[in-house]
């Protein structure tokens, strides 16, 4: 168990879907009052359900691109809970790989407002609470696409933003790390999800995919919640501006 979790206050969004339901889990697990937000009430409570106390949890349907529903859900957590002592920025969107010159403007919108606008709302509302409370820990999850390109897997938009993710957490560790503000970005490789499980129910797909990475296995949603601990506990209280990667040994590799 990570040391020094309990009783803090964490903010995730994208609290609904599959990473951010067990990011949540493992929070409240280590005895953090969790905050969920995303789009879909439905999938929040059930998260919020599967994490345990009711009284600490609070779920907030919200759009983490349209700043009064950000400051809405942050007031609301004062309100509840007092204090905001982690920012998780979890919720993302990735699109089907196309080449770059055939997306629509729309395409790459969608992929600019929630992977990096959403990130910079919550940043921004969390920031002064944070400031106020001379501490605070955020952690942005990124993705290994953000460091390099895959070749045949035409994402080129994606990749941008979640590049953009790591040098936003570097200067967010260095602007307020005197504020005593940690500031750390995951990058995760292939994480089990709805997603890929039709390659995984195959075997020879199975077997190629497993086989590019050094572990020998793709990731679980365990592996990036066991990260978001350890950055947002007092083990982690001398790092900020770092970018860990979660992804089986791939990026070694390749």
């Amino acid at each position: 168990m990570a040391g020094g979790l309990k009783g803090k206050v964490a903010v995730v969004t994208g609290a609904g879907g599959g990473v951010g339901s067990v990011i949540t889990k493992r929070l409240a697990s280590e005895g953090c009052k969790v905050v969920l937000i995303g789009r879909n009430i439905e999938k929040l409570n059930k998260a919020a359900k599967e994490a345990g106390d009711k009284k600490n949890t609070l779920t907030f349907a919200a759009d983490i691109t349209k700043e009064a529903e950000v400051l809405s859900a942050m007031e609301q957590t004062i309100s509840s809970f007092d204090r905001v002592d982690i920012l998780v920025n979890n919720a993302g969107t990735i699109n089907d790989p196309v080449a770059f010159h055939e997306m629509t403007d729309d395409k790459w919108n969608e992929l600019v407002d929630t992977n990096l606008i959403g990130t910079f709302q919550m940043t921004k509302a969390a920031i002064p609470i944070m400031m106020k409370q001379k501490s605070g820990s955020i952690v942005n999850i990124s993705s290994v696409l953000g460091i390099r390109s895959i070749p045949n897997v035409p994402l080129a938009v994606y990749g941008t933003t979640k590049a953009g993710v790591i040098m936003f957490t570097k200067s967010i560790a260095v602007e307020y790390g005197p504020h005593g503000i940690r500031s750390n970005c995951i990058c995760p490789s292939t994480i089990r999800s709805s997603l890929i499980e039709p390659y995984l129910q195959d075997e020879n797909a199975k077997r190629m995919l497993e086989s590019a990475f050094p572990l020998r296995r793709v990731g679980e949603p365990d592996d990036i919640a066991g990260a978001v601990s350890y950055l947002c506990s007092d083990d982690a209280k001398w790092v900020t501006g770092t970018v860990l990667m979660v992804d089986g040994g791939i990026t070694a590799k390749q």
